[in-house]
């Protein structure tokens, strides 16, 4: 196979490990979140068609049958509804059978009805993973994620009113030294209120060449230890009340599990309160020194 096209940073979650990386979008749209320099110097664009139908049309001569597709980019979802149904379309073309995720943010969702979203749930998009990092408006003010939680509930009650599945990330310490808890607390009362079928447990490192390294630096944000991040996760874990699979295995976080909840909440608070009964000063300075080491996350 020739190579694929990738002009930009790409990522997926690792659950989807074994789908098509599509390059759809180059950079984020927003690309202003205060601990994020995984997209600097890559202004949004879109991948041309001509490109993800030469893409397609590589790979279906060797996976026509491929069931899964990661539509790549910060945030494809931000595209037009036009745009994304040419995608699409696309992709059904060479892969009918293919079922396309891809990354969302908040507000991509609010220039879209439900309609539209519904739509193109029916074209192959069924599947969005939405960066929410926090319950917590003050955290969420001060990264500058450009939403609040009550935009969180608003969208997403229309993905699960359009009947999309859906997955968030939350992003453990953005709340700041002595906030974490809660933070943890807020996150649960939102989402105790919606039904993503996923949460991904990451936790902030703070990176070069990024505004929060800079607030550190002037005193501006002071960055929780490891100890307070151990407790906000279990915290979360404690109030969280809905069906839901946890995954936490983030290379900047101390902790590494997985569950379904509440089935095996008792597990996996057990296993934290371990965590925190025999975490040590060594622990902590391990876990910081490979936080350290991250360039982008």
């Amino acid at each position: 196979m020739n190579d694929m096209h990738y002009n930009g940073p790409i990522v997926r979650p690792p659950t989807d490990a074994y789908s098509l990386m599509l390059e759809v979008t180059v950079g984020c749209s927003h690309n202003k979140c205060r601990f994020c320099n995984f997209y600097q110097g890559y202004p949004f664009k879109m991948a041309p068609l001509s490109q993800i139908e030469e893409d397609l049309i590589e790979v279906s001569r060797i996976r026509p049958d491929l069931k899964e597709v990661w539509a790549a980019g910060g945030n494809p979802y931000a595209l037009s509804v036009s745009r994304l149904e040419k995608i699409a379309l696309l992709i059904r073309k060479y892969l009918p059978q293919a079922r396309i995720s891809t990354y969302a943010r908040v507000t991509d969702l609010m220039n879209k009805s439900v309609d539209d979203l519904h739509y193109l749930k029916q074209l192959g998009f069924e599947d969005l993973l939405v960066g929410i990092e926090s319950g917590d408006d003050e955290a969420l003010t001060f990264m500058n994620k450009g939403y609040l939680s009550c935009d969180i509930l608003q969208q997403l009650k229309k993905l699960e009113e359009a009947d999309v599945d859906y997955r968030v990330i939350y992003l453990g310490g953005i709340a700041g030294k002595g906030k974490c808890k809660e933070s943890a607390i807020k996150t649960a009362k939102l989402l105790n209120q919606l039904h993503p079928y996923m949460i991904f447990l990451s936790t902030v490192a703070i990176l070069t060449d990024t505004p929060l390294k800079q607030d550190v630096e002037k005193g501006l944000f002071e960055e929780p230890g490891e100890l307070e991040r151990i407790e906000e996760l279990k915290t979360l874990v404690e109030h969280l009340e809905n069906e839901i699979y946890v995954y936490a295995r983030s290379v900047s976080s101390a902790v590494d599990f997985t569950g379904y909840l509440p089935k095996d909440k008792e597990t996996i608070l057990n296993y934290l309160k371990d965590v925190v009964d025999h975490f040590n000063e060594n622990d902590e300075l391990k876990v910081k020194q490979r936080r350290k080491q991250l360039k982008s996350v």
